[in-house]
């Protein structure tokens, strides 16, 4: 018999909505995390106390804010419609049914009454919880890079500085218009030109993109648990090691740690950056910025230095002894005039000669010992390990916010409103390797095996995710052992997590622990074999 199912949406029903959303949901994962109290401290010196209309919940609008993030949703207006319908999204953000969903237009206003400094000690606020629950402690590893971001301007808007020369380019482009495009008929730089639309936004370009306005997000990580400890947004002309040093007190400041071991690809490989990191006893795995770099044609080709005298010596077993005068960081070497002038190699010498005097020069760089040092370094096979961890790791999240968070485009217009997106995009990856965490030191605790090591709980781990939000913990891969401890149930981050049940909120009662330990005792070790699929809609 063929079943009709009559549907009445007038239809008032009560429901609850708590029992709508999974316990393995990947926000009600974050909500354990999140808690409203820290929203409501940082917020309460932007108003002001039993005056005026009541505001928007600042948890409320905090909350709508990360759903937006997590999910890519890049519009505000769209993000308010997202809300309104979506069940899991409401019970996040602590709308009911019957709450209105806070208009979009608020938005705007809310981010500009926090500015940046609230955003900014929620992003550390996060940092720090991830501190206190053991991703990376008061030593850490450091991975550093940055990455360009279109700008929300076009070259069109961009205008020359000198009044009277923009209005010959105006009139220029208006003539040009419809036959073909009037920023390309004109030169265009940094020094003459500025966007209207966006005056912090400068011109960039990367090898394989377009030059185009652009911002630059400055991303320094752990090497270990990918955490990200500091984001930090320049224009796009911006050189990456500019703010590097800055960027590294930053983090060993606020959050009371030593910066053991710094990574960062050839951007960051000048020899100022790397001598002042040694000097403060860092290790470093950063590459000199190019191949060029120590190794000029005139130190070589029979030239022989020698480091205890501080001179060269010649083929023919002449000194070149050292200038005293210094010339933009070289260290200027020069022979006897009457030394030369007999050579019967002077024709095949690879030194310079100055005019027409048989005198003979050499410049040697003033850091050339440290180019020698951090080249022989960068042959080590351990060097180029963690080059090729860098890539996937730092550079990784980089795809993953561009993908997924919305970071290959600002949002905002103006540098401050650039650095909030940056902000947000690092709260919302940061909750994510939080759980991701938890999973691991999971299969750790569970494990019998005897270990002699006390392993971080960032090791130890098999498992394959997608970094979309939507199933990033998705086809987690637990392997257990058919022996089982005593301690079948383990308390982390104020969850009690059993073997059947992830992320369970509920505390169960001691005998219903006993009783589930001596089942799983009692289970084949290949029952314990199993792929936990966790479901995030």
């Amino acid at each position: 018999m063929q079943g009709l199912h009559i549907f009445e949406p007038e239809t008032q029903t009560v429901i609850n909505l708590e029992s709508f959303i999974p316990k393995n949901h990947l926000l009600r994962q974050i909500d354990r995390i999140l808690k409203p109290e820290l929203i409501r401290k940082l917020t309460t010196s932007c108003y002001a106390a039993g005056r005026g209309r009541p505001s928007i919940d600042p948890v409320v609008y905090f909350r709508m804010v990360l759903v937006g993030y997590l999910y890519g949703i890049n519009s505000d207006r769209r993000l308010c419609e997202e809300v309104h319908f979506n069940l899991a999204y409401r019970w996040f953000c602590r709308l009911s049914l019957e709450d209105e969903v806070p208009d979009h237009s608020s938005f705007s206003r809310i981010r500009d009454r926090y500015g940046e400094e609230v955003y900014e000690q929620v992003f550390f606020e996060i940092v720090r919880l991830c501190q206190q629950h053991g991703l990376f402690g008061e030593t850490c590893s450091v991975m550093t890079d940055a990455t360009l971001i279109a700008a929300d301007a076009s070259l069109n808007s961009l205008i020359h500085n000198d009044i009277e020369t923009a209005d010959k380019e105006s009139e220029s482009q208006q003539q040009d218009r419809g036959l073909r495009d009037g920023s390309s008929a004109r030169k265009i730089s940094n020094k003459t030109h500025s966007s209207r639309t966006d005056p912090d936004a400068t011109l960039a370009q990367k090898r394989g993109t377009p030059r185009q306005l652009k911002y630059k997000v400055h991303q320094s990580i752990d090497a270990n648990s990918r955490v990200i400890l500091d984001t930090h947004v320049t224009t796009g002309a911006r050189h990456d090691n500019q703010p590097y040093l800055e960027q590294l007190k930053r983090i060993e400041t606020r959050f009371h740690l030593t910066v053991i071991e710094a990574t960062a690809d050839r951007g960051y490989g000048s020899a100022a950056i790397i001598r002042s990191l040694q000097e403060q006893g860092k290790r470093t795995f950063i590459p000199l910025w190019s191949g060029r770099v120590g190794n000029s044609k005139y130190l070589k080709n029979g030239l022989v230095y020698e480091q205890d005298q501080d001179r060269f010596r010649c083929p023919e077993g002449k000194y070149l002894n050292p200038n005293p005068a210094h010339y933009e960081n070289q260290k200027r070497y020069v022979s006897s005039s009457s030394d030369c002038k007999v050579c019967p190699q002077a024709s095949t010498c690879p030194a310079r000669t100055r005019g027409s005097s048989p005198q003979r020069f050499v410049q040697r760089s003033l850091d050339q010992d440290l180019f020698e040092e951090v080249q022989t370094r960068m042959r080590d096979p351990m060097f180029r390990q963690k080059m090729s961890e860098r890539m996937w790791k730092s550079e990784g999240l980089f795809a993953e916010a561009k993908q997924n968070h919305g970071l290959s485009r600002a949002r905002y217009r103006g540098r401050a409103k650039v650095q909030i997106q940056a902000y947000m995009t690092g709260i919302a990856q940061n909750l994510k390797r939080l759980i991701v965490a938890f999973c691991d030191w999971l299969l750790i605790c569970l494990s019998p095996r005897k270990r002699t090591t006390t392993y971080p709980p960032y090791i130890l781990r098999t498992r394959t995710f997608s970094t979309r939000p939507v199933n990033f913990l998705d086809r987690v891969c637990f392997t257990i052992c058919s022996e089982r401890s005593n301690n079948a149930y383990v308390h982390c981050f104020g969850w009690h997590i059993s073997d059947n049940e992830l992320f369970d909120r509920t505390p169960q009662s001691e005998s219903l622990n006993e009783e589930r330990t001596r089942n799983c005792e009692s289970r084949p070790a290949a029952s314990f074999m199993r792929q936990a699929r966790v479901s995030t809609r």
